[in-house]
């Protein structure tokens, strides 16, 4: 991770936490990301995460709700969470930042876990589990990566299935807070216009929050292993929605960069290769896009698109026939060079917040080798040449590495 200008600090109670601060600015994000995710469930925990992700800012019925809390400071609580780790954050005035940046880390660290607003917790989080099932462009994302990991942690939803949800009672969703949510298996991240002398302040003061316990909740399925095949899964509907995946590095990957620079050229808009072919020239879908799923030791290349039943096995013949041109012939320059710019702007958009900025800088403290600052991914990116994006393929030959996931009106036996 790049540190230019990144101060650190790890409290006695094993949390880490890391301060960029930009002189002049009146506000400042404040997160935590917590290694609590379905992969690093035990199997009779599956979605508690993700429960917790909302229950924890719950308090007692007679006590005000800490989202409330936070917005009379002008903070807005946000969250998110994939199947390795959960995220915390908000972002206030700097004049604000003592009171929100206490009231945050204590109230997720110290967590009461009130049983009068679990059940509520749970029924919410389970309709949002319901809602993403019913969605054909999320499920069927969820559906490869559970079909390609062959049984693997590494193919569980980031939800949790409803399923899952109604086994989960209140003493299993504890155990994993108190598994999960210890200080070091967090990290905490802080950007924007406070001092480091003002910050260090405060730390003095929370130097033992939480209670000092074990390391961080590492997935133990290291070097996970994707599966090649086709699946149907039938449903009524007027299109058939087609997803396709390829293994692809891992976020910390000194091959991450290319493999973004890829997928942007592949299916990232207008005037990508699939984009062109599909869309363009063919009229066979409206939405073609790529994208990727990186985790600690590995990745998918993911492609999504939907169109009529006639047009699946030729789409899926245009995604193999272009990953094939790409490993053979590399991407010409002046598409990289594109590409490039395309990821560069949408990242520059992105970053301008502080709350982008924190985000980075967690992400980077979780998976050591991923750049933290603006300045250091765009390097990385403007590192990234064909013959780089030529390599990520080299081990891949789709015909027998790709996994294929089909939902509605397609019946299995058309592949054939």
């Amino acid at each position: 991770m790049d540190r230019s200008g990144i101060i650190s600090r790890r409290l006695s109670s094993g949390l880490e936490i890391v301060y960029l601060p930009l002189p002049g600015l009146s506000t400042v994000s404040i997160g935590l990301l917590a290694g609590a995710g379905t992969r690093v469930e035990e199997d009779d925990e599956i979605g508690s995460s993700r429960i917790l992700e909302h229950w924890i800012w719950q308090r007692e019925p007679k006590q005000k709700d800490d989202r409330k809390i936070l917005a009379d400071f002008g903070a807005n609580l946000k969250t998110a969470s994939n199947i390795e780790w959960t995220r915390h954050w908000t972002t206030v005035l700097c004049n604000q930042f003592e009171s929100v940046f206490e009231l945050f880390v204590q109230d997720i660290l110290k967590f009461d876990c009130c049983f009068e607003t679990f059940s509520a917790s749970k029924d919410y989080i389970t309709s949002l589990s319901n809602k993403r099932q019913r969605e054909p462009n999320t499920y069927i994302m969820d559906a490869l990566r559970e079909k390609m990991a062959g049984g693997q942690k590494i193919g569980r939803s980031a939800a949790g299935s409803a399923e899952d949800m109604i086994k989960l009672n209140l003493p299993k969703v504890k155990t994993a807070y108190e598994r999960l949510y210890v200080p070091s298996n967090c990290v905490v991240a802080v950007v924007g216009g406070i001092s480091a002398k003002r910050l260090d302040k405060l730390l003095d003061k929370l130097n033992q929050i939480g209670t000092a316990q074990g390391s961080r909740k590492v997935p133990a399925e290291e070097f996970s292993v994707w599966r090649s095949g086709v699946y149907a899964i039938e449903q009524e509907g007027k299109l058939v929605h087609l997803a396709a995946g390829v293994p692809c590095a891992s976020c910390a990957h000194h091959d991450f960069f290319a493999s973004a620079v890829l997928s942007q050229a592949m299916g990232g808009g207008d005037g990508s290769k699939l984009f062109d072919r599909i869309r363009q020239k063919k009229g066979a879908a409206y939405q073609v896009r790529s994208s990727l799923m990186s985790f600690r030791d590995t990745g998918l290349l993911t492609f999504y698109l939907a169109t009529e039943a006639d047009f699946v096995p030729w789409a899926t013949c245009v995604i193999i026939d272009e990953i094939e041109k790409i490993k053979k012939e590399g991407l010409p320059e002046e598409k990289v060079k594109i590409a490039k710019n395309q990821l560069l702007k949408h990242m520059v958009l992105r970053s301008e917040s502080t709350a982008s900025r924190m985000n980075t800088l967690l992400t980077a403290l979780w998976y050591p080798g991923y750049p933290g600052t603006l300045a250091a991914m765009k390097e990385a990116i403007g590192r990234v040449t064909s013959e780089d994006i030529q390599s990520t393929l080299q081990n891949i030959v789709p015909a027998t590495e790709m996994g294929i996931v089909t939902l509605g009106p397609f019946p299995p036996r058309r592949w054939h």
